[in-house]
């Protein structure tokens, strides 16, 4: 198994690069490929098995599009060939039409991958939890962003039961296209969700039998987080979509 990970050097935000940390511990076969600014990334004469995106600032974004636009093409050949790609928080963000601040004057054309497009509004931070079913299996995470995204014609990730969707006035959750999948959720995603990393694992490799890291551990932690999560105690009013504005 090949996981490139790409621009640990700037996105490495929020703790998400525990995401590959987890991936490695639950396959310690695997290769893990750690693409710089500098460097061309490995997905160009090669196919990994998955390709990570993590969470990074709106510079960060700017570089990551600047080093990837070259490679735009390949890219969305991959994605059409189902490989599979992880891009946590808001990484996905780079591969829609544009990312703009109307209060500001920034406007940044992006890799035009996806039909989506991402409004930043700085004083607009929504901080709080999300929860969905993913296939059978219930996903929890956290949001702290200020960058809103606006999708024309994408499946999401999930369909959120709590709390907010890819903005205020939605309930779907990220994107999906293909193998592809793209989430503003905070976690780490998968360290936080064991079943779904099973099913992540699965995606990477249909032949072996997923194995997690630390199951029990992960698992009661799950659960805990679950019951939690199931508690409408827990959730606050703003923690749920609302009308678009």
């Amino acid at each position: 198994m090949i996981i490139e990970v790409l621009f640990p050097d700037v996105a490495n935000l929020h703790g998400d690069s525990g995401n590959i940390e987890y991936l490695s511990r639950c396959r310690p076969d695997a290769q893990i490929i750690r693409t710089s600014l500098v460097d061309v990334p490995a997905f160009v004469d090669s196919t990994p098995n998955l390709i990570y995106l993590g969470a990074m600032t709106e510079g960060g974004q700017r570089k990551a599009m600047e080093r990837l636009r070259p490679y735009t093409s390949r890219i969305a050949e991959l994605i059409d060939a189902g490989v599979v790609f992880l891009f946590t928080h808001n990484a996905m963000e780079i591969l829609g039409h544009r990312l703009r601040n109307d209060n500001q004057g920034y406007d940044v054309t992006g890799l035009d991958l996806l039909p989506i497009s991402t409004r930043i509004d700085l004083f607009g931070r929504y901080n709080g939890k999300v929860m969905g079913q993913v296939g059978d299996s219930t996903v929890l995470g956290y949001k702290s962003q200020f960058s809103m995204v606006d999708a024309d014609d994408v499946p999401p990730f999930l369909t959120a039961t709590r709390g907010i969707g890819r903005n205020p006035g939605t309930a779907l959750e990220g994107v999906r296209k293909a193998n592809f999948i793209g989430s503003s959720l905070l976690g780490p995603l998968l360290v936080t969700n064991p079943p779904f990393t099973r099913q992540l694992l699965t995606l990477i490799d249909p032949v072996t039998s997923p194995a997690l890291a630390f199951e029990q551990l992960a698992m009661d932690a799950y659960q805990a987080r679950l019951s939690d999560f199931n508690d409408p105690r827990r959730w606050h009013p703003w923690e749920k979509p609302k009308a678009p504005r």
